[in-house]
């Protein structure tokens, strides 16, 4: 198996390679419902043409050992005119391939696929049952009207519930409910982190707009800590009317005091007076 390559990883490049087209995973070829055994093809890509309609299908393999035991792929022939082995790195050999079938290859660098064999065309009688599957599946009233995520990363109410199911039973882990769940939720964590990082900025400018705040209030005599808005825009019109501040006044009193009792302190101590 590639390092650390899943199937969700390959089906997202495939998606990538049909985001012009309809795309859906997990296609079924009828109604679970009645039909006991039936065939999944991992992914299935639509051209949106009505002259050059064609219907691709792809089975995703990242390990040797699904590989070399998949015999189901013959089953998906008539629910697609092109079938393709998604396959990651040094899972298969081109020469491995049937010949009815393509190739292409998942490149973990850039996250896309790429072909190695093109998958011959194939007339096939138009797979009604897989139609009316996807009909009912993705436009039905189970459809999760999600338009922003791609098809692939939607999850139908029912399999959400599955999902949940088999992880209290412990039939899967909690990597592979993350799995299902990973897209959406890197979409959340990236926003998240977006706004904790316009937070953290504009924290930083209000805390150097107080500090600077601070210091016009300090340049302008205002000390007091209520009001100190309105008393700087006090001290200002002061400025602009040739006046001073009430805060500049009161500290040239002070000061006027204060040398007023210095100048009587020093006549007393040179006249001898007793100073209290």
């Amino acid at each position: 198996m590639a390092s650390n390559i899943n199937s969700r990883d390959v089906i997202k490049a495939i998606a990538k390679r049909h985001k012009e087209d309809m795309f859906f995973t997990e296609v079924k070829d009828g109604p679970t419902q009645v039909v006991s055994h039936h065939s999944r093809i991992d992914a299935i890509g639509i051209k949106i043409s009505w002259t050059n309609f064609a219907i691709i299908g792809y089975e995703v393999k990242v390990s040797r050992s699904d590989f070399l035991r998949d015999e189901k792929w013959r089953a998906y022939l008539p629910m697609c005119n092109q079938l393709y082995f998604a396959v990651a790195p040094n899972v298969c050999d081109v020469k491995e391939i049937p010949e009815e079938c393509g190739m292409v290859l998942y490149s973990p660098n850039t996250g896309c696929i790429r072909t190695i064999k093109k998958a011959p065309f194939r007339n096939i009688d138009p797979p009604v049952e897989m139609f009316k599957y996807l009909m009912f599946t993705y436009i039905g009233p189970y459809f999760r009207q999600d338009s922003k995520y791609p098809r692939h990363e939607r999850l139908l109410e029912s399999e959400a519930y599955e999902m949940a199911k088999k992880y209290i039973e412990d039939k899967v882990t909690f990597r592979e409910v993350g799995r299902e769940f990973s897209g959406k939720l890197r979409r959340y964590i990236t926003e998240i982190e977006r706004k904790a990082q316009d937070v953290e900025y504009f924290e930083e400018r209000a805390e150097k707009a107080e500090k600077r705040f601070d210091a016009i209030c300090r340049e302008l005599g205002v000390t007091g800590y209520y009001n100190k808005f309105d008393n700087c825009l006090e001290a200002i019109k002061h400025m602009k009317n040739g006046s001073v501040s009430p805060d500049i006044k009161r500290c040239v009193q002070e000061i006027k005091r204060s040398s007023d009792l210095l100048a009587q302190l020093l006549e007393d101590t040179a006249a001898g007076r007793t100073v209290l």
